[in-house]
């Protein structure tokens, strides 16, 4: 079961995603499995038309040489991962959420081209990331030396977010950035409101507080994780992409929250991240 999924199609991002599973595997010591999905059938509207053979046969050639370029790419940045490939015929979201129950973690790219095309970031990628049982991680960029940056609020499932979020942190040595906006308005709007910089300033140690309860449990068993809060209020979209900046080595957010982070996955917020993120963006479910 400890084995990265990579859905591949020859594209640059799917590259880039092969590249970032291939060292995830390598932290986390997990087998790294290579899946090109092709799909050979006609579409609803021509349920009479018949595909030569030789069509189907140069599709199914084309994902299968992207999933052997694939291979290489994983082997030169981690050659002493376990890397297995295979090529698939079928729907692709179908494909990947199905294979993807063998598999601790789901890999894919930002958009593709080709037997796959729209895998990343259309309605495959949000198809995978909303019903997927395990993690998954979209990559828009392959991250830098940062920090792991976690949304936080209080639901069960950002619980397991940050869960996770303080174990890549362990695994990767890196800071953690914990982010909580306990109002989508900003500072000026809440001012506009009539309400007063104390009172703000009162309010966000409270949640200050809050936040720090909540994750004190996580702090004693990863001891050597350093924790930096952010509470703030502020669009939690634009908050995590902030604390991010251009370094971050992953963002991690639950599969659906509430509270500062209401909707975010798979709502509108989710959305802005993952389309918007210059790292990998990480969706845990409970």
């Amino acid at each position: 079961m400890n084995a990265i999924l990579v859905g591949v199609d020859g594209s640059d991002a799917a590259t880039g995603a092969v590249r970032w599973a291939a060292r995830a595997a390598a932290v986390e010591n997990a087998e790294l499995k290579l899946v090109g999905v092709y799909d050979a059938s006609t579409s609803d509207y021509a349920p009479g038309l018949i595909i030569p053979q030789d069509v189907i046969d140069a599709i199914r050639q084309d994902a299968s040489d992207a999933v052997h370029a694939a291979a290489d790419a994983a082997k030169q940045v981690a050659p002493d991962v376990s890397v297995v490939t295979s090529i698939v015929d079928g729907d692709a979201g179908r494909v990947l959420l199905e294979l993807g129950k063998e598999a601790s973690m789901i890999v894919l790219g930002t958009r593709g081209l080709g037997s796959v095309k729209g895998l990343f970031l259309g309605s495959v990628s949000t198809t995978v990331a909303a019903h997927a049982h395990g993690r998954v991680v979209i990559v828009a960029g392959e991250g830098g030396g940062g920090p792991v940056v976690v949304g936080v609020d209080d639901s069960p499932v950002s619980e397991a977010a940050v869960a996770e979020a303080y174990r890549q942190a362990s695994l990767r040595n890196a800071t953690l950035v914990a982010v909580h906006t306990w109002t989508p308005l900003d500072v000026d709007a809440l001012h506009g409101y009539g309400i007063d910089p104390d009172e703000v300033a009162r309010m966000s140690q409270d949640a200050v507080e809050a936040v720090a309860e909540r994750m004190a449990g996580f702090a004693s068993d990863y001891p050597d994780v350093n924790v930096e809060r952010k509470v703030l209020p502020e669009d939690p979209a634009k908050a995590l992409l902030d604390a991010a900046g251009d370094d971050a080595q992953l963002i991690v957010v639950g599969s659906r929250g509430r509270g500062g982070f209401k909707g975010l996955l798979l709502g509108s917020t989710s959305q802005k991240v993952m389309h918007q993120a210059q790292c990998p963006v990480m969706v845990v479910r409970a």
